[in-house]
């Protein structure tokens, strides 16, 4: 099927296109966070809605399998770092995600050039879900009381480093692919 109307494609470009409006309107006047929140939480949708139709449709591309994760990770970097700046994130809670996100795009970007795909699994999903859901309790209550905030990330936190242990053990250790990738050192 050509891209042009492969429409889980054109939804990712669309997400890709949503994160510069969400930053435009985050950063505008105050008051703007649920437009902001409606941005991201649509852009959400159209990643379930697009992942659906790919493969009810079976209308999967690579292009789709390496853009998709990326429009989500660019509109999960852009809310963090704009809750970051607006003082709603401590700087922590935002150097584990950006690192949680840049090294989710270079393996995908690298296993990708391998032409390996990594499967989500339930760890990886409950993580998703769950920052989802803070990110927009964030957008939507920009006053949140301190101590919510802190268990709310503690516990993405933990969830998040599961699922970053999760992935690591069974794509380099149960599945044993790194193998693939590290040199032989018999040979050398």
């Amino acid at each position: 099927m050509r891209w042009k109307t492969n429409i889980p494609n054109i939804l990712t470009l669309f997400r890709l296109c949503l994160v510069p409006l969400f930053i435009v309107v985050f950063h505008s006047e105050e008051g703007m966070h649920w437009f902001a929140a409606f941005i991201f939480v649509l852009a959400s949708l159209t990643d379930v809605a697009d992942g659906y139709i790919a493969r009810k449709l079976n209308i999967i591309t690579r292009w789709g399998q390496l853009m998709d994760p990326l429009a989500d990770k660019c509109m999960q970097l852009a809310v963090i770092v704009s809750l970051f700046i607006a003082g709603q994130l401590p700087f922590w809670y935002l150097m584990l995600l950006v690192v949680k996100e840049v090294m989710m795009i270079v393996g995908s970007a690298f296993l990708y050039s391998k032409k390996t795909y990594v499967k989500a699994h339930f760890a990886g999903k409950m993580n998703t879900v769950i920052l989802f859901l803070i990110m927009t309790l964030l957008l939507l209550v920009p006053d949140m009381p301190d101590a919510l905030i802190n268990i709310l990330i503690g516990f993405s936190a933990a969830l998040t480093l599961l699922a970053a242990v999760s992935y690591l053990y069974l794509y380099f250790v149960q599945d044993k692919q790194f193998k693939q990738y590290t040199p032989d050192r018999k040979g050398e």
